[in-house]
């Protein structure tokens, strides 16, 4: 049964991406899509992640020493190539300590290469693909799973260009995170979030300037701390259209706020869409903390399609932990690929209407 579904879900999406992407009664929809599918994934692959990071560390590698949990003045540029083994499991990160590890079965961290950012933009302006993906984690990650997590959701979404990781410093100085030290843990990675927020917006006008490719952005969690507050500055110097696709995971962001920029966010991209879920149980924890409600429980508002996740991540069933892991499970990767190719939300697969009295506009189904 479970294969039977897999089949029908890789159908369904050629099926969508294809009607998309065609021009009725001039191209065969089939041949407009393998043209636009130029890199299969079907094998194991080294994916050069491009990072960019406000990390201080030390070290010249991919590893979380290089790149720690303290925020630096300045950022750093720089590749790393990340084996994304071709038998890992969907939204999975499959590790193994051993040298030897078979690279068709496990993850494995591969050379760095430093860059300035002229060499960086101009290399990553020569890679072959549609579009550039740029991926902002969230709360307590630690750059190796970082890095690793950027390639994964590349892959899984056969993402036709590169991809970006801005990585800043989350993550805890402690090695194991106990229960006591969790409010430790949020105050310094708020705060770093906070004084990422400059950095953000300094290398994202660098990045459009130079891409003259569609750039779409993917933020999960406390990421939007950095992210939505460097649009909104963007927005009022005047720039538009900076972002194709805005895409915002489990926003860890007061909800009062939020709807006060929403407007600018509109206006700096082509489409915001917003997935939330009341069930996410590291959002109620951050409103103990600050004090409001956030926006990533849900909430309606104008102009966004906002897609309550709470039937695919239910902490009740064991599925995402906390509730909190769900951008990176299968549902939400195959809403993501059929965001990239501009599929409208209506259209896409497993979205129905929620009522119009609830928190949401869309409800992804199970």
């Amino acid at each position: 049964m479970r294969i039977i579904k897999k089949v029908i879900l890789r159908g369904a999406l050629l099926l969508v991406a294809a009607t998309f992407l065609a021009c009725p009664g001039k191209m065969d929809p089939a041949a407009t899509l393998n043209g636009y599918m130029q890199q299969e994934y079907l094998h194991s692959e080294l994916i050069p992640v491009y990072v960019v990071s406000n990390r201080s560390g030390v070290g010249q590698d991919c590893r979380n020493q290089s790149f720690g949990v303290e925020s630096a003045p300045s950022l750093r540029f720089g590749i790393c190539e990340i084996n994304v083994p071709e038998q890992h499991a969907i939204g999975t990160i499959e590790l193994s300590a051993a040298s030897t590890a078979d690279p068709k079965r496990w993850f494995k961290l591969g050379r760095y290469r430093s860059r300035d950012i002229t060499k960086f933009l101009s290399e990553l302006g020569s890679q072959s693909g549609q579009s550039v993906l740029v991926f902002v984690h969230g709360f307590n990650v630690k750059f190796e799973e970082a890095v690793m997590r950027a390639a994964q959701i590349r892959y899984d979404v056969k993402h036709q260009g590169p991809i970006v990781l801005f990585s800043w410093p989350a993550g805890s100085t402690e090695g194991l995170l106990q229960q006591f030290l969790l409010n430790q843990t949020y105050a310094q990675n708020k705060t770093n979030a906070a004084n990422s927020v400059t950095h953000f917006s300094a290398f994202w006008r660098q990045l459009a300037a130079s891409e003259h490719r569609p750039l779409h952005l993917v933020v999960h969690s406390m990421g939007h701390q950095v992210v939505l507050p460097a649009l909104s500055q963007l927005n009022t110097e005047g720039q538009k259209q900076l972002v194709a696709e805005l895409v915002l995971n489990a926003p860890d962001y007061a909800t009062l706020d939020f709807k006060k920029e929403a407007a600018g966010l509109r206006s700096i991209s082509r489409r915001v869409t917003l997935y939330c879920s009341p069930g996410d149980n590291a959002l109620i924890a951050s409103v103990q903390f600050n004090g409001s409600h956030r926006i990533g429980q849900c909430a309606r508002v104008d102009g966004i399609d906002v897609i309550n996740v709470n039937e695919i991540d239910d902490p009740v069933l064991g599925v995402g932990g906390l509730g909190h892991g769900y951008y990176s499970g299968r549902a939400i990767l195959t809403d993501l690929y059929q965001t990239i190719l501009g599929v409208a939300v209506q259209k896409r697969l497993f979205i129905r209407a929620s009522g119009p009295n609830n928190p949401e506009n869309y409800i992804l189904r199970n």
